[in-house]
């Protein structure tokens, strides 16, 4: 018995051996891997942070994309830095910006932008540099947590699974968007959860029950979707530890208490002043079925989509609106394969659960992972997009790792290069392939032009890729000085604006960025054309109304202006920009002291205005022979004008 022993390791039970069955992968017997098959971990995890680092170096010096400005430099309450903390924890995560409540309440990911903020100030590439940090982190945390799972196995195995994890081209979106940062601490937060649920289930310890509601509260501040850890949690110990149902349950206790208390914060800071979130076709494309069975059938067949990109990640796109997924019903052949796809993936989960089958663990994480945003148990704000299956994208690299392990006949609890070599370089082909498309891929993050123009070949038919491309063109065409490329921006502008018109008709979004395009370019007839139509679909648009009255102004059509202008006002009396442009209208009109009433009440509510407007003012001051208001309002045009020009 003596040569049984080993040196240094503790005395234990030998472990029950479980039959295989022919239609499951069990997971072995949980023993402690020999000293012989043990890989330098911390090599691994030094390896995995390397790898992290050296694919997405590049992404450190690119600029804010797509809504990162609005989690950032274009958030009041995220520039009031820390001390805004009570905002992010009593409104949801857009209010800032937007000034009422949607769906989304993560007040952890917007305490950490205020914190960036009051360190480093606002700037991309500190962005980017944190998102990579963390991501970096995160993967050596999930190989931490894989190894606590597959802990009968080489730490190889596990290594494989994370690798592939961080080289996986569809979280480019996740890595190289500061927004997205929301994903990285969810899942990040959740795998310290696990964790520590795994190490209750060992030891006992209170402490680690405890932390493991910590970190899940964590998760839940940063992200909606980790709630689903209440299921994941004690799903993952019945997989991978022997554990009597009471402990289960008991193990249950802090995610479950800590979802009551999330859920209850939701609704009484968010939902509780009873707005309603609407769902439109703009935002999610599925709002266009006609009916539940077309909504469903399609929305089934996204599912097939995500899985076929996890497979074969190419084409990927950062937008799929409305109506790059066309609806379809039932008959469609592409609605028939998803349901075929989902039904035996979920038979085989099923049938592998009792037996404690890795793959049937692996589709189960999946599915729980994004069923919040599959748009099946509630309608979202968005139709599909690759950062909706980041956490579930694990479940998938773990699958794909262990498949190829028994595949190839690999000794799971002895793999090495020498004797797994088959394995070994068919991962390696595997990372090589995905690194090299997720660096690839990363170079459409660079800038919000370089993102627009890749969905021109990504996402031809949605609206929203055409109508972002042509908002970047009339931002470009505002700050260029050469009038021939001015007009060739323009002429690019309206083509993107008019595509994305053909393909959602009657989207007051568009015709107001297609009339500040061609205000811009001097087609005042035509910029009137697209505020009419903006306003004319959405009465409320005062910003439409007010660039409307701005150009009846500028074509001498004074009267037209005055009262398109005196509407906004009879709803909002203290805005500035219909005060100042309605006291210009009765200037021209000759109608002085209406005018300077306007004017005045205008610089009360902002008193620095721009040079024009003091130069109305004085002009106005002068026909009513005020000499000294004329004299004042003339030294504040020339210092607004020095000001701007210093700008």
């Amino acid at each position: 018995m003596a040569k049984q022993k080993q040196p240094g390791k503790a005395k234990q039970q030998p472990a029950p051996v479980q039959q295989p069955t022919p239609k499951a992968i069990p997971v072995q017997p949980i023993a402690a891997p020999s000293p012989a098959g043990m890989a330098p971990v911390k090599w691994l995890m030094i390896i995995l942070a390397a790898v992290v680092l050296l694919v997405n170096m590049r992404t450190i010096g690119y600029d804010y994309t797509l809504d990162d400005p609005f989690f950032t430099k274009d958030n009041p309450n995220v520039s009031k830095g820390l001390s805004a903390i009570k905002e992010f924890f009593t409104h949801a995560a857009y209010y800032g910006v937007f000034k009422h409540h949607d769906a989304s309440y993560r007040p952890l990911m917007l305490t950490s932008f205020a914190l960036e903020k009051d360190l480093f100030g606002f700037n991309p590439a500190t962005g980017h540099l944190i998102n990579l940090l963390l991501f970096a982190l995160e993967v050596v945390v999930l190989f931490s947590l894989l190894r606590s799972m597959f802990r009968n196995v080489s730490p190889y195995i596990p290594f494989f699974m994370t690798l592939l994890f961080a080289l996986h081209p569809m979280h480019t979106e996740v890595i190289a968007s500061i927004k997205s940062r929301d994903e990285i601490m969810g899942l990040l937060f959740s795998a310290l959860a696990l964790q520590r649920t795994l190490r209750y289930a060992d030891d006992g310890k209170m402490k680690d029950m405890i932390l493991s509601g910590v970190w899940f509260f964590c998760a839940l501040m940063s992200k909606e979707t980790p709630i689903a850890l209440v299921l994941i949690a004690p799903m993952t110990v019945w997989f991978f530890r022997d554990a009597p149902f009471s402990k289960i349950v008991r193990m249950t206790v802090p995610y479950v208490a800590v979802a009551v208390v999330y859920l209850a914060m939701r609704s009484m800071f968010i939902e509780s002043d009873g707005e309603k979130v609407v769902i439109l076709v703009n935002n999610n494309g599925l709002m266009a079925a006609t009916n539940y069975a077309d909504k469903l059938a399609t929305t089934l067949y996204i599912q097939l989509r995500y899985l076929v990109i996890l497979l074969v990640p190419h084409p990927l796109s950062y937008d799929y609106s409305y109506s790059q997924i066309p609806i379809i019903g039932f008959s469609d052949p592409k609605a028939l394969a998803a349901v075929a796809v989902i039904i035996a993936l979920f038979v085989y989960a099923v049938r592998g659960f009792k037996k404690k089958d890795v793959l049937a663990y692996c589709i189960l994480f999946y599915g729980m992972s994004v069923i919040i945003t599959s748009n099946l148990l509630v309608d979202i704000g968005a139709t599909m997009a690759e950062r909706f299956i980041f956490t579930g994208s694990l479940g998938y690299c773990i699958a794909l790792v262990w498949l190829l392990a028994k595949l190839l006949k690999a000794p799971a609890r002895e793999v090495s290069f020498a004797n797994s070599r088959t394995l070994f370089v068919a991962v390696l082909a595997t990372s090589v392939l995905y690194g090299g498309k997720t660096m690839a891929r990363n170079e459409a993050w660079r800038s919000n032009l370089d993102l627009y123009l890749t969905g021109m070949e990504t996402a031809p038919n949605s609206w929203r890729a055409q109508y972002l491309l042509g908002v970047e063109y009339t931002r470009m065409m505002n700050k260029e000085t050469d009038m021939n490329v001015k007009r060739e921006l323009y002429t690019k502008t309206v083509v993107a604006f008019n595509r994305s018109l053909q393909i959602l008709p009657n989207n007051s979004d568009v015709y107001l960025l297609k009339g500040y395009a061609e205000e811009f370019a001097g087609q005042y007839d035509s910029a009137i054309v697209s505020y009419s139509n903006t306003v004319r679909l959405d009465s409320g648009n005062a910003q439409a109304a007010v660039n409307l009255g701005g150009v009846f102004l500028r074509t001498g059509r004074l009267d037209e202006a005055i009262h398109i202008l005196s509407r906004v006002l009879a709803r909002d009396g203290e805005n500035v920009d219909a005060l100042t442009n309605i006291g210009a209208a009765h200037g021209n009109k000759g109608l002085f002291r209406e005018s300077i009433g306007f004017y005045e009440k205008a610089v009360r509510l902002r008193p620095e205005q721009p040079a024009n407007v003091y130069m109305s003012m004085s002009n106005v001051y002068r026909f009513l022979g005020d000499s000294a208001s004329t004299q004042r309002y003339r030294q504040l045009m020339v210092k607004a004008a020095g000001t701007a020009a210093a700008q």
